[in-house]
């Protein structure tokens, strides 16, 4: 369960304006200085890996899909579905009943999976096991089109250097600190100064981890 930051906003700190401040921190450009080609490339990569690292943080950057979009199945393998090319996670699958009703598949974990007959059938599937090279393995297997939907966190696009952070403000100025983290191996930052960095930094994600909103997912069900 991890901490939601609101990826819907821009604001006026651009990504160039991260490294710039993390190069700063550094003391790799002086104040006022620009932030040569070399640099940039360096530090878009590494940024660009932070952010993607930020569930390990203990953040989360959605990317949810508003609509619900069409997951193709097959009859000459029914027993198995392929998510969009850009998915990364969080699947919420459902099927399209007879009525025409959308109804949620349960996932379950690997452990649950090898307990199930996979030889078993049905007209329609129960349950989703999302294997590790993101395979949809629906059971039991259908015996017909399913209709499958599915809505989902897509993978983050990289960033523009002239573009927005894509987080809100407040968590713009940690991430300089971050990057500066990062980054001071390669710059050859002393070790008295990358500890200042490196604390600073904690510090940084501490307090935006104490402040940030808690939205873990709510389930209701209704019992029959």
């Amino acid at each position: 369960m991890g901490i939601v930051i609101d990826a819907g906003n821009d604001w006026n700190l651009t990504t160039l304006g991260v490294i710039k401040g993390a190069l700063q921190l550094c003391q790799a450009i002086g104040v006022g200085e620009t932030v040569n080609d070399n640099d940039a490339s360096l530090c878009m990569t590494a940024l660009d890996g932070l952010l993607k690292e930020l569930p390990i943080h203990g953040f989360q950057r959605p990317r949810i899909s508003s609509t619900p979009v069409a997951v193709t199945w097959s009859a000459l393998d029914p027993g198995v579905a392929n998510p969009p090319g850009d998915y990364f996670g969080a699947p919420l699958l459902k099927f399209t009943a007879a009525n025409g009703e959308k109804r949620q598949l349960r996932q379950v974990a690997k452990a649950e999976w090898e307990t199930l007959d996979t030889t078993a059938t049905a007209a329609y599937p129960e349950i989703v096991y999302v294997s590790p090279d993101l395979t949809f393995n629906l059971w039991p297997t259908p015996t017909q089109n399913p209709g499958l939907t599915l809505s989902y966190q897509s993978i983050l696009p990289d960033l523009m250097l002239a573009g927005g952070t894509g987080l809100e403000q407040q968590y713009v100025n940690l991430l300089q600190f971050m990057l500066a983290d990062e980054i001071a191996l390669k710059y050859g930052v002393s070790p008295g100064d990358r500890a200042e960095i490196a604390a600073r930094a904690t510090q940084k994600k501490f307090m935006m981890l104490q402040w940030a909103t808690d939205q873990g997912p709510i389930c209701i069900t209704v019992d029959d």
